[in-house]
Order: structure tokens, then sequence, then C-alpha cells
């Protein structure tokens, strides 16, 4: 049976970019880091504007910070089992009847494919097999984040260098010229 390519995740336009009242807002977060901005419509001179400069925000962001890395399912039950690592197993084998025992080492690639590197434990001994697992694990998710980076960047850069002009700044954002009084909230 072959396998099933997933479709790789893109940056849309107005992705990680959310309309709140007369404003545009963009929340990027990685690693349990969150980057906020708010692009008013009155301080950028309209609606259209400052959808242009909160998309330009997040691409100068996403030049600059990590890739999105999560997994987005749930890990199989008994991931850890016996070895008390992420992403690294020992699980039983049978050829021509014969059972053996192998270490194995998982992790998702840039596409989403599940990857799988596997040790035999009568080769090479449980905990050396463990450790070439883990090993092998960890080259593959640095790859996988070391590919999505350099293709994070390389879309956020063809975004900018196809975006329209940045337009300019109508009003001072701290002024208060032209909001009610009566509906803020006192400063604290």
């Amino acid at each position: 049976m072959p396998r099933r390519r997933r479709r790789r995740r893109t940056i849309g336009p107005l992705t990680n970019i959310t309309r709140g009242p007369g404003a545009w807002s963009v929340h990027v977060t990685r690693q349990g880091r969150t980057f906020t901005a708010w692009f008013s419509d009155a301080v950028w001179g309209g609606r259209q504007r400052s959808l242009v400069e909160a998309r330009y925000f997040r691409d100068q962001l996403l030049l600059r910070i990590d890739p999105d890395t999560r997994v987005r399912r749930r890990p199989p039950r008994g991931t850890r089992r016996g070895t008390k690592m992420v992403g690294v197993r020992v699980e039983p084998h049978v050829v021509e009847g014969r059972a053996y025992r192998r270490a194995v080492g998982e992790w998702v690639d840039e596409d989403g494919i599940v990857r799988r590197r596997r040790f035999l434990v009568q080769r090479y001994g449980l905990e050396h097999a463990r450790r070439r697992a883990a090993a092998a694990r960890k080259a593959g998710v640095a790859e996988t984040r070391r590919i999505l980076l350099a293709r994070q960047r390389g879309d956020a850069a063809w975004r900018l260098a196809n975006a329209p002009p940045r337009p300019r700044q109508v009003r001072d954002p701290r002024s208060r010229k032209g909001i009610s009084m009566a509906r803020r909230r006192p400063r604290s």
C-alpha cells in the first residue's frame, strides 16, 4: 500500500492574523512564547492599509523566529514504553517465526510522515540500541527543524518581496484624539 502524503501547511494571506473591533491583530506562538501586535484602522488609515501592515509585521517576525514544529495529533499510547525517552521504544519483531526485540526511534518529518530507525537488541545490546535509536531520532528532529526553518524563511522573504508598499501611519497611536473617554477604562 503506497504511503499517503499529507498536505503541507502553508502560510496563507490571513494566517496568524485576526480581525478585531476596528483593528487587525497578529498572534504567533512558538515554543510557549507569544508574539502579539495590534494594527488599528484609525492609526493606519483604513482597514486595507492596517491589514497590509499586519501582514508585513507577521512576515518580518517569521524571518526571525523558529518554525512551528508541533505535531498535530495525539501520540500513540506507549511510545515511551520501557525507555523513559520520548519517541524511543523497545518493541517485539518477528521474522520467520523467530521473535526479536528492537529499539525504535520515531519522529515526524517536514511533510508530516512518521519516520523510524530501528536497531536490533541482539546485535547492539539493549542500552546501546536505545542510545542509537535516541541519537537517530535527535538527528531526524534536527534535520526536520532545519528544513522547516529554511522553508518558513524562504516563504516569508518571498511574501515580503511581493508585498505592496508599506503604508504610513495617519495618526499618532498614542494620541487620545477621537477616543470617547466615557467608554474608556481608567488607567491604573
